[in-house]
């Protein structure tokens, strides 16, 4: 019974939704933005979503239904945030996407309404400051605020205070390298972030190092993202990380004393032309990884055959996804093949790969290889640009002795066909001119050795 009562107010507010949608949706809307209604995944109850996106607006709309759940407003011209040019700004909304305008400005009381908000994305604007700690002192129920990509160099003290249900944070491409290291306790002291947030991204901020305890109180995050700073080693980072994006440092070695995560699942170490090696045993301790990305590294020649372990001792080890593209890798052991048994994916194009005997193994694994025909030979020369799954029993006789020999056996065999060469032609020589060896080219019948003289 329940159930259908359910049904019929949802059936309801949707007929309700979309007598109202003409204010901010209709065809005679100044805005002609895209709307629709559909059934939240989570919540699972009627939702009205505003696509309002790419439309050249230049202002936050002055009155925004208060039946909109969702408004999406990303790729347009709008440069403040101000509540004196808002008639009514719904306190329905859910979700705010503001992204890739040209905020420079955001009032202190422009959010004061909107109290329901979960999601707000202010990234890729000119914001240059978030005025003081009020600015979002009413959003109680905000859960994943995005202010990457923006022009900050400082935030105001105790800014995230009010935000206890927070649970995703990116502040990533900004100036705020300098303030965020500050102090070991910027984050929580400084500016009140909740120490059950799950996702960090403090990517692209030139960030050297960080305290060995300002993770410390973060025990629940699962996504960290240090991408594109300036890190010479892995920080100590909390223990629940899950995801771990450390790409673009200035890594050069990868080792196991810095990776002892035993719940990271993904690990990306891509984009870094100072990383040269990995140690043996560098993934020992990831027990639980489940995808391993290192590509771009442009000096990074050798992968250890001991980066996880001695396979095919513990199954643990085994991540399902690898991928080792556009390196300078030569050769990758054979003992390998006892992990890629287990892997759904690899990928290994676009190295300097060595084609000889060793590489032949990864022919078994065709199945499991991306892109296959496109790991190709970087040397021998003779065979460059040779899809390893192309390559003849001609291009690598070495590796079949069954029809070629090894190579000292044809070695052998043309010394002992050489030698018989030379042995036929000095006997052709010899019949040809049967004296000529002896010297006996003046005998005649004064000589000592003439049968006739002797006689007489």
């Amino acid at each position: 019974m329940f159930k259908i009562i359910l049904k019929i107010l949802c059936l309801l507010v949707f007929l309700v939704d979309g007598l109202v949608l003409g204010q901010l949706c209709g065809d005679d809307s100044e805005y002609k933005c895209m709307c629709k209604q559909k059934t939240d995944e989570k919540t699972h109850f009627p939702v009205v979503i505003a696509d309002c996106s790419g439309l050249n607006i230049d202002s936050f709309p002055a009155k925004v239904d208060q039946d909109i759940n969702y408004l999406y407003l990303s790729v347009n011209n709008i440069e403040e945030l101000d509540p004196k040019l808002q008639k009514v700004v719904s306190n329905d909304l859910e979700i705010l996407d503001l992204s890739h305008n040209k905020i420079r400005s955001i009032n202190d009381e422009f959010f004061l309404n909107i109290y329901n908000l979960r999601e707000l994305d202010l990234s890729h604007n000119q914001i240059t400051s978030l005025g003081d700690d009020s600015i979002f002192q009413n959003l109680n129920n905000l859960e994943k605020l995005d202010l990457s990509f923006n022009e900050l160099k400082t935030l105001p003290n105790l800014v995230f205070m009010k935000l206890s249900k927070l649970r995703s944070l990116d502040l990533g491409y900004n100036y705020l390298g300098e303030f965020l290291t500050g102090s070991k306790d910027v984050l929580t002291e400084t500016l009140g972030l909740n120490v059950n947030i799950t996702s960090l991204s403090l990517n692209g901020l030139n960030i050297s190092d960080f305290h060995n305890i300002y993770f410390e109180e973060f025990k629940g995050i699962t996504h960290l993202s240090l991408a594109n700073n300036a890190l010479d080693n892995i920080p100590s980072l909390p223990y629940s990380v899950e995801y771990l994006d450390l790409s673009g440092n200035n890594f050069t070695f990868v080792s196991a004393r810095y990776l002892n995560y035993h719940s990271l699942k993904e690990l990306l170490l891509n984009r870094m032309p100072t990383l040269k090696e990995i140690h043996h045993y560098a993934f020992y301790n990831l027990f639980a990884l489940e995808k391993l990305s290192i590509t771009d590294c442009p000096n990074l020649k050798t992968f250890s055959e001991l980066a996880f372990d001695v396979a095919p001792k513990n199954e643990r080890l085994h991540p399902k996804y690898l991928s080792l593209a556009r390196n300078s890798l030569l050769r990758l052991n054979e003992s390998y093949k006892y992990f890629f048994r287990t892997m759904d994916q690899v990928d290994l194009t676009q190295n300097h790969w060595r084609c000889d005997c060793d590489i032949l193994w990864l022919r078994e694994f065709e199945h499991i290889l991306y892109k296959p025909h496109e790991i190709r030979c970087f040397y021998p020369s003779e065979i460059r640009h040779r899809s390893i799954l192309d390559l003849k029993e001609k291009d690598l006789p070495d590796c079949y002795p069954a029809v070629y020999g090894k190579k000292s056996h044809r070695i052998l065999i043309i010394i002992l066909v050489s030698a018989v060469l030379v042995l036929i032609g000095l006997i052709f020589y010899l019949i040809r001119y049967p004296t000529s060896w002896l010297g006996n080219k003046h005998i005649g019948p004064n000589s000592p050795y003439n049968l006739a003289s002797t006689s007489e």
